[in-house]
């Protein structure tokens, strides 16, 4: 599986990072939505992980601007607060799951990953 990680905050990246690949999928890291924008382009990734709040861009706003680019692609928002609007407007704008940080590693394993559809590369 291809992982596309999206946050402005380098450890959680680099925790990403590590937490994936030790799983044996693939993850490409952007920490910020124009770097995001090109991985999803260059790399198609299964699954999105997508920081709610970036500095420059905010993550709904990108959330939205990913499903017009790849309707079909998962994404997981993530999120340090626990802003039930922003989570349900999340939602509405076709996020499967909304991880909070700190992340719950067995939740990811047990119940994200297994709802994500592989595509063929």
């Amino acid at each position: 599986m291809r992982v596309l990680a999206i946050d402005d905050d380098q450890e959680v990246l680099d925790y990403l990072k590590v937490f994936f690949t030790k799983l044996g999928h693939e993850i490409i890291i952007a920490n910020n939505h124009k770097e995001g924008l090109k991985q999803l382009v260059l790399n198609p990734p299964d699954l999105i992980l997508l920081d709610i709040m970036l500095p420059e861009k905010d993550g709904l706003a990108l959330l939205k601007e990913i499903k017009e680019l790849d309707k079909d692609v998962a994404v997981a928002m993530i999120t340090a607060y626990k802003d039930a609007e922003r989570v349900i407007e999340a939602f509405r704008l076709g996020a499967i799951d909304c991880l909070l940080k700190p992340f719950n590693v067995d939740y990811i394993v047990n119940t994200v990953l297994p709802r994500i559809s592989v595509r063929s590369k």
